[in-house]
């Protein structure tokens, strides 16, 4: 048998490129790609499997979330939403609607107060063709009760006494500001009916669209309440006035 001296043995290895360190860094720079490839494969099936499981959001619904709340929020220019006015209004979960406004509110689309959630008024022009259809068109409401403000009451005064208010069943909802005045929502516990102070000038209208005979006389009943509490501010305003009075006569012995 023929012996291969070592010199051939090295031609040999050298052609097949078992040495050749370029070959080798080579086949390492491959191994890594694809070493990579199978990492980040192994990566989005897990983010697949967790959107599956429920672990995590999709950002379909984010974004869902998103216009339902911005489109809302435009319907009106000047309105304000409470959190609980958000979620009966949207149907919407505590936590997903708690998510999406810190979202919103980080990407300084929307902005929170003390009388609730509001979209910046830089946004509202970008907002317009998101807009979402009212299901409770104006025709639908009933005008319940009608008063005139007396003068000296400012309608802000009225705004602040009844901001965040509930009354029994009737919940507050949110507020929306005009160019001519206000108009404060409240909305029953079974998302049937819903009540409307609009304040108009120096007017005060209480609105309703309840349906049934039942709604109509709770929202009857809501809607005495609010009155009443009106009522009590304009008493402690005609209070403070009468004792103003009597403090600015002076009497002469």
């Amino acid at each position: 048998m023929e012996k291969i001296s070592e010199t051939d043995s090295t031609s040999v290895s050298t052609k097949t490129g078992e040495n050749d360190p370029s070959r080798v860094t080579e086949f390492q720079d491959r191994k890594d790609i694809w070493l990579s490839t199978v990492e980040i494969s192994k990566n989005l099936a897990l983010d697949v499997q967790t959107q599956t499981t429920g672990e995590l959001p999709f950002i379909q619904d984010f974004r869902n979330n998103d216009n339902k709340i911005l489109s809302l929020l435009n319907q009106h220019t000047g309105s304000y939403y409470s959190f609980k006015g958000l979620m009966r209004k949207l149907n919407l979960h505590q936590q997903s609607l708690a998510r999406a406004l810190n979202r919103l509110e980080e990407l300084g689309l929307i902005q929170r107060s003390v009388n609730g959630y509001k979209l910046n008024k830089n946004e509202q022009t970008s907002a317009k063709g998101m807009a979402m259809p009212d299901k409770r068109k104006r025709s639908e409401y009933k005008q319940l009760l009608q008063s005139y403000i007396p003068t000296g009451i400012k309608t802000e005064e009225i705004v602040q006494a009844l901001n965040g208010r509930w009354f029994s069943r009737i919940r507050w909802i949110g507020l929306m500001e005009s160019e001519i005045g206000y108009t404060l929502q409240w909305i029953n516990e079974d998302d049937t009916f819903q009540i409307n102070l609009r304040i108009i000038w120096d007017h005060l209208i209480i609105e309703t669209n309840a349906l049934s005979d039942d709604d109509k006389i709770e929202a009857m009943v809501g809607s005495c309440k609010i009155f009443e509490q009106i009522t009590k501010l304009l008493q402690t305003r005609l209070h403070d006035h009468h004792v103003k009075a009597l403090d600015s006569v002076r009497f002469v012995a």
